[in-house]
């Protein structure tokens, strides 16, 4: 009987799975991993933080945003090279606008004066050139990222909100007759970005259409 009990005991460790006794590769390459993934969000929030491009084509503007709101004038037909939404690229871009505050104010005294005169399309004008280059309003069509046909942003800019919020309040500048060079940095993308350190993630939200 014991001799049977021994060699039932034999048996039974046999079959009994033995286990690897060499490292898992994937336990190894969880730390690299995710220190590769977080260094990579943090490049992409950087990103996400400037607008640097040049651009060539027909037209001319003088554009300065200061955050609450922004001063330009001007009409862009362009192809763009640089940076926008965390990717390096080319693209085809529309872009007008008009935002006048304070001279903006000046069209007042003319809207009044040319309705007392009867010159209506005067009129009309001059309280256009006063109620939307005091709001601002700017017109953004951007195509084709890198020859990808898939890529398509329409922008309506009223004063500093955008149709993102990752984009609303940005501050920088753009000068452009025939060749141009833009410089723009957005606070709510930097604030997503300084956030992520501490593991806190606004992309969601910054990617929500604000109400208007």
């Amino acid at each position: 009987m014991a001799s049977l009990a021994v060699l039932a005991m034999s048996v039974a460790a046999a079959a009994e799975p033995q286990k690897d006794a060499r490292p898992d590769p994937g336990g190894v390459l969880a730390v690299p991993r995710a220190i590769a993934r977080y260094v990579g969000e943090r490049v992409n929030d950087l990103l996400d933080v400037f607008e640097v491009n040049v651009g060539i084509g027909r037209g001319a503007k003088i554009d300065v945003k200061y955050g609450v709101q922004f001063f330009g004038l001007g009409d862009v037909r362009s192809r763009r090279l640089g940076t926008i939404d965390r990717r390096v690229g080319y693209w085809r871009e529309n872009d007008s606008e008009i935002g006048l505050l304070p001279l903006s104010l000046l069209a007042w005294p003319v809207h009044y004066g040319a309705r007392e005169l009867g010159a209506r399309r005067l009129a009309a004008d001059a309280k256009f050139v006063a109620e939307t280059g005091s709001d601002g309003l700017q017109l953004l069509d951007r195509k084709e990222l890198n020859d990808d046909p898939e890529f398509l942003l329409k922008d309506t800019v009223n004063g500093p909100v955008h149709a993102r919020w990752g984009d609303s309040f940005p501050i920088g500048a753009e000068v452009h007759v025939g060749v141009g060079v833009r410089v723009m940095l957005r606070p709510l993308q930097l604030l997503d970005f300084i956030a992520g350190f501490a593991g806190i993630e606004l992309d969601p939200w910054l990617a929500e259409c604000p109400s208007r």
